[in-house]
């Protein structure tokens, strides 16, 4: 097999953009094609003028590209049967891509949610399989587009290889585990549009404007950055990209960039397989029509470049798609005992950080917070890594070994309260009209308050490292901003121009209003209701402090805020009320349709 280096060179370029350290994404990447070295004869042409066809297969009577000789098919329980390249296929069978087996979708989740069991590795095949459709799509209504066999192989081997540099357990790995044990794991960023906050901790940023992560787990969904020129904030992960130069295809192809990760609007194919399978494995309905969307997709040339667009009746699709987000975000990805589980199992990895060790390069030994470095020790970590502390009988990592206990025998960490943090507030521009703001607030700082309101007695048995403060974010995935008004629109009578928003969206109930919401948890280590007593009582004092409502947690679900029951008879007599009130409580939903 004859397979052309520059494939694979597009395909590290257009890959799907995490916040996972990008270094290590090339990195895995280039191992890959190592491998891929060693086992056929390669053409090397690294010329953009000179991309060699793909392979010429057998006559067999038909202009079928997929019958190539050596196309497998695939049974995915979500898009049926799928053909696969020979390329991908010899992509597939590395370790490396095999690796993804081996790392759950949703991480911890799974604990959670019992069919939440799939993994990175099929989630990959799906949006591999996503992508082709939509590029062979416009190369087959937009003839003018020239896409050819290579951009379609080379988006392809995208949507496959997007997900290479994750660690175990996922998105836990890059935004939770590597800050706490490498502070030095920063980067750079480039704005990817511009806004500007009415207030509050968000900075204001300027379109291509670069950015020095600072932090990378301030706030779920945000990084901690500083200018160029040292003004300090935070921005939604939504409105950055890690810096990226931009090869392989000209600003007449840009659009292909946006198949797998659409930085301009969220509208991509990653999204599409996530949404579809997370849905069936947790059993949350999924009304987004991808299949629809690809009927109306038709490339337009702007000003800021050529993107993909949609039809003006679309609208209502697209919204259910944003809400998709917002949903899953509620009901899975950010369930609150969901982010203790994750809690829990980041301090078992901190912990055993030091003394469990994996083969890297020339046989070094290198730790989990070292393997981001050398790929041959990354390569070996994945969801296995529990296991492996379970099973150790090495003292030094008994703290790790009781914390994954804890996690297996359901002893986890309390959830003593929450909060939302927005409230309504007199908008300058308009006293009469109330107005929601959003109240930005700082884990580390919240959880000293809190702990600071604790009395003697209490703080000679609880530590501020015991108290944990979540900030969880609900949003169509831009923040406040309403992500549909970043998409560009055509009419049935006008195919080939843009039409603006505000003249096809008519003011409707049905659609939402806002685009955001915040909660904040506040959890403890300790499992003595005695302890969780003294948590609660504190985080109440804060509230009212901060001119909010304070939540019953798990603990007091079913317990008066005002006054604590003293007797069995009265503990028995308010528990009588706690399922009632922790469903009326989760299940509420304030960004839905009104």
């Amino acid at each position: 097999m004859r397979i052309c280096i520059r494939r694979l060179s597009f395909s590290l370029l257009a890959r799907k953009i995490v916040f996972t350290d990008s270094q290590t994404h090339s990195a895995i990447m280039l191992k890959v094609k190592k491998r891929l070295r060693l086992k056929y004869t390669l053409h090397v042409d690294l010329s953009t003028d000179n991309v060699p066809s793909s392979p010429e297969r057998p006559d067999s009577g038909t202009d079928d590209d997929q019958l190539l000789q050596g196309t497998k098919v695939f049974n995915d329980s979500v898009h049926g049967h799928i053909e696969m390249h020979p390329l991908l296929v010899s992509i597939i069978d590395t370790p490396e891509f095999q690796r993804l087996r081996f790392i759950k979708q949703l991480g911890m989740c799974y604990f959670v949610y019992p069919g939440a069991s799939h993994n990175r590795f099929e989630h990959s095949l799906g949006v591999s399989y996503l992508a082709g459709e939509l590029a062979r799509t416009l190369q087959s209504k937009q003839k003018n587009l020239k896409i050819t066999k290579e951009d379609i192989l080379c988006v392809e081997i995208a949507g496959l290889c997007h997900d290479l540099g994750h660690g175990p357990f996922s998105h836990l790995f890059d935004e939770a585990f590597l800050p706490k044990v490498r502070p030095d794991y920063k980067g750079k960023v480039r704005a990817v549009c511009n806004y500007l906050p009415e207030e509050g901790t968000e900075l204001p940023i300027n379109k291509n404007e670069l950015l020095t992560i600072l932090k990378r787990d301030t706030q779920e969904g945000f990084l901690e950055v500083v200018n160029e020129e040292g003004e300090r904030g935070i921005v939604s992960k939504e409105m950055v990209e890690e810096i990226w130069s931009y090869k392989g295809r000209g600003k007449d192809k840009s659009y292909l960039y946006e198949i797998v990760a659409n930085k301009r609007n969220g509208i991509d194919v990653d999204k599409w397989d996530y949404f579809a399978r997370d849905s069936v494995h947790l059993g949350i309905p999924n009304p987004f029509d991808w299949k629809r969307y690809l009927r109306f997709a038709r490339v337009l040339h702007e000003p800021d470049g050529s993107q993909i667009c949609t039809r003006d009746k679309e609208i209502t699709n697209l919204y259910d798609m944003f809400h998709t987000r917002y949903t899953l975000h509620r009901r899975a990805y950010q369930h609150r005992v969901n982010k203790i589980l994750e809690a829990m199992i980041v301090e078992a990895l901190k912990e055993a950080n030091d003394y469990l060790l994996f083969p890297g390069t020339d046989g070094k030994m290198k730790k989990m917070s070292e393997s981001i470095d050398d790929m041959e020790a990354y390569s070996k970590l994945n969801d296995h890594i529990m296991w492996t502390i379970l099973c150790t009988t090495d003292d030094k990592l008994k703290k790790s070994r009781d914390l994954v206990h804890r996690i297996l025998t359901r002893d986890l960490f309390v959830c003593v309260g929450q909060t939302q943090l927005k409230k309504k507030v007199a908008s300058h521009e308009t006293p009469m009209k109330l107005v929601s703001q959003l109240i930005d607030i700082e884990n580390d700082r919240t959880e000293k308050e809190i702990f600071d309101r604790l009395s003697g007695r209490a703080k000679k048995t609880i530590k501020q490292s015991d108290i944990i403060v979540h900030i969880a974010n609900f949003s169509y995935g831009m923040g406040e901003k309403d992500p549909v008004e970043h998409v560009k629109f055509y009419s049935k009578y006008d195919p080939n121009n843009t039409v603006e928003i505000s003249k096809i969206r008519q003011e409707s109930m049905a659609l939402p209003r806002e685009f955001s919401e915040r909660f904040l948890r506040v959890c403890v280590k300790q499992t003595e209701p005695e302890v969780s007593e003294w948590v609660c009582e504190a985080f109440e004092e804060w509230c009212i402090d901060k001119g909010l409502t304070a939540k019953p947690g798990e603990f007091s679900a079913g317990i008066s805020w005002t006054k604590k029951p003293s007797s069995l008879e009265e503990r028995k007599l308010h528990a009588g009320n706690a399922s009632k009130r922790l469903g009326d409580m989760y299940d509420s939903t304030p960004l839905s349709r009104k």
